[in-house]
């Protein structure tokens, strides 16, 4: 309903695509009203719930955004963390970055559904030197969840692909346009949401993206002041 994913659904409707959006009862769907797409009401923290949704022969792929909310963060004195505003702690086992994302990859498999992209982030897996000092204790909370997300989605068997992106700050920037997909785990940079949902809608499209890993990248923005000069 809002931040990647919402612009992940702007980028399918452009291209054509038909795109069932899972939302949480109290969303606001406002801006989802306005492209069209059908909904489903679905809490992924809830496994039956989760597996009445995803049946098969409904879906070709399923794109994951599932994750921790920035604002559910925990607060950090640090440059980066200082963006943020409203943190709770949350415990781990009421986090949907990897429970969540389970419940979802194991529905896919069971419903034949062959093809799973998922957007982490980077600090996930081998990708933890690349995050810049002073972020990784605002994400330490959650980056070995979703390590935990892209390990079961790797051994679940389905045409899988992870894409990590870096900061993505705190409003909607502009598109540079040129922002890609590496296989560099020690690449970091800041990045559109615009540009993100391109690369992940890319990549859903590119049989040569599947068993892979990568960091979504844009050469522009490497460092923080980018993120609030368009």
């Amino acid at each position: 309903t809002q931040g990647t994913g919402l612009e992940v659904v702007r980028e399918l409707r452009a291209r054509g695509q038909a795109v069932v959006v899972s939302v949480r009862p109290t969303s606001n769907t406002t801006a989802l009203d306005a492209i069209g797409v059908e909904k489903i009401i679905l809490d992924a923290m809830d496994e039956q719930q989760v597996r009445g949704a995803i049946t098969p022969g409904r879906f070709s792929a399923i794109i994951s955004t599932v994750g921790t909310a920035t604002r559910d963060l925990p607060e950090r004195r640090n440059p980066l963390m200082s963006l943020l505003k409203g943190q709770v702690k949350m415990e781990p086992g009421k986090r949907p970055d990897y429970i969540g994302n389970r419940h979802l990859i194991d529905a896919a498999r069971e419903a034949g559904i062959q093809r799973f992209i998922l957007v982490t982030v980077i600090g996930a897996g081998d990708s933890a030197p690349a995050v810049p000092r002073p972020a990784r204790s605002g994400h330490d909370e959650v980056t070995p969840l979703k390590t935990q997300a892209e390990d079961h989605l790797k051994a679940s068997g389905l045409d899988y692909t992870v894409i990590r992106p870096g900061g993505l700050g705190p409003r909607v920037l502009a598109a540079t346009g040129k922002a890609r997909l590496t296989a560099d785990t020690e690449s970091f940079s800041y990045m559109s949401r615009i540009d993100l949902a391109r690369l992940v809608v890319d990549a859903l499209g590119d049989p040569g993206t599947i068993g892979h890993t990568y960091t979504a990248w844009d050469p522009e923005r490497l460092h923080l002041w980018n993120l609030f000069i368009d």
